[in-house]
């Protein structure tokens, strides 16, 4: 019977062997994967560039404390006002325009050429693409860019020595030039008149059914003439004194929805592509949106936030420049949650689009993989002779 627990033992042994052998000959095909092996792709393929060992990416390490957040934070989000100097005040509210249709009533005082009983007479008249129109005894004239109340001085001194006494007053039907466009992500997009000289930005978006979608993800783009300004929804809401500005006739609103993204990788609860959920993202919210550190992996003096920054900006850090960094600078940015002044850093350390955030493995969390990588291959090891046991030994 012992010859017979060898033989088994040793025939279960040849197969593990051989089903090994063969997994590496084909690639690891009999074990789990997402897709092909690397040796499948370097196999097929027809060219193969591999990377240059002596190849070095320098970057610089940045601990982020109180100064360095501070000069960060200065450098993108300035106290001044960014407010161009042609939306500091509103445009000339109450001006006839091309387009306008105009309602005209001219009154005497006896019968004339316009009293009749005292009703006088109403007239109705667009104005001309010239910028004019034309009444009877009084001609065509020029009223565009002008007041009501200059164009009703206009009419009756035209009609004096006509008319007797005359007097007119000049309403505005269709205000078809005092208007401004609202378009993009909004629910009712389209022209809205200008009816006051007060009216701003949030109240043309409030006309248009509002924004399709949350500020923190809607952009603002206001146009007049040759000026823009763009400027985040959300930072309009929050700070209206400086950017809610006064809209003029004429302006162009377009809000288009704007994702800004950054990714969390290593030692988090939620890894992965995460979305701004403000549009000023600090260090704590972005670890808040991936669920903060994982407990069991994570090692707190290893989270770091990788990003090419303005030459500028790395002047004012104090980092040393070499002949390349002309624009931008790789700069990594240490944060050691294990120090208590790190939390308040980070609730002010701002957070840019295309950011990656990583949390480094602790020492003991790698320890512990391969120990459990170990127990899983010697428990595979084990398999030919817990069988080979399991034969009757004779005694």
């Amino acid at each position: 019977m012992k010859l017979i627990s060898l033989a088994a033992g040793q025939l279960v042994g040849r197969i593990t062997v051989a089903l090994g052998v063969g997994a590496i000959g084909a690639g690891c095909d009999l074990l789990p994967s997402d897709g092909p092996s690397t040796n499948a792709m370097l196999a097929s393929s027809s060219f193969s560039k591999k990377a240059d060992p002596t190849a070095v990416m320098r970057f610089a390490l940045v601990s982020i404390d109180a100064r360095i957040t501070r000069d960060c934070e200065q450098f993108y989000h300035p106290v001044a006002s960014t407010v161009p100097d042609a939306f500091q005040k509103g445009g000339d509210f109450g001006q006839v325009g091309v387009g306008d249709v105009l309602h005209v009533t001219i009154w005497e005082p006896g019968e004339g050429l316009f009293g009749r009983d005292q009703k006088g007479e109403s007239i109705t008249v667009r104005v001309d693409v010239d910028g004019t129109i034309s009444l009877p005894y009084a001609g065509r004239f020029a009223v565009a860019g002008r007041r009501l109340s200059q164009i009703e001085s206009t009419i009756v001194s035209r009609l004096e020595g006509q008319a007797i006494q005359p007097q007119a007053t000049v309403m505005i039907a269709d205000n078809a030039s005092s208007s401004a466009s609202v378009q993009g992500d909004v629910i009712k997009p389209g022209p809205y008149p200008v009816t006051r000289g007060n009216l701003r930005v949030l109240d043309m978006i409030a006309m248009a059914g509002g924004a399709k979608f949350a500020p923190y993800e809607s952009a603002v783009r206001l146009t007049r003439g040759r000026s823009t300004m763009s400027i985040m929804l959300e930072e309009v809401i929050d700070q209206p004194e400086i950017f809610n500005v006064p809209v003029a006739a004429g302006d162009s609103l377009l809000l288009t929805q704007k994702l800004k993204k950054f990714i969390a990788l290593g030692a988090v609860a939620l890894p992965g592509e995460q979305i701004f959920r403000k549009s000023r993202l600090t260090l704590s919210d972005g670890l808040g949106q991936a669920m903060g550190l994982d407990a069991q992996r994570s090692d707190a003096k290893g989270v770091y936030l990788f990003r090419r920054e303005p030459v500028e900006l790395a002047r004012r850090y104090g980092v040393p420049l070499l002949e390349e960094d002309r624009d931008t600078v790789p700069i990594v940015y240490q944060l050691d949650l294990k120090d208590g002044k790190s939390f308040f850093a980070m609730s002010q350390f701002p957070v840019r689009p295309n950011d990656i955030v990583f949390v480094s493995t602790a020492p003991m969390a790698e320890a512990a993989r391969f120990f459990q990588i170990l127990s899983g291959a010697t428990a595979t090891v084990a398999i030919p002779r817990t069988l080979g046991g399991n034969f009757p030994s004779g005694r």
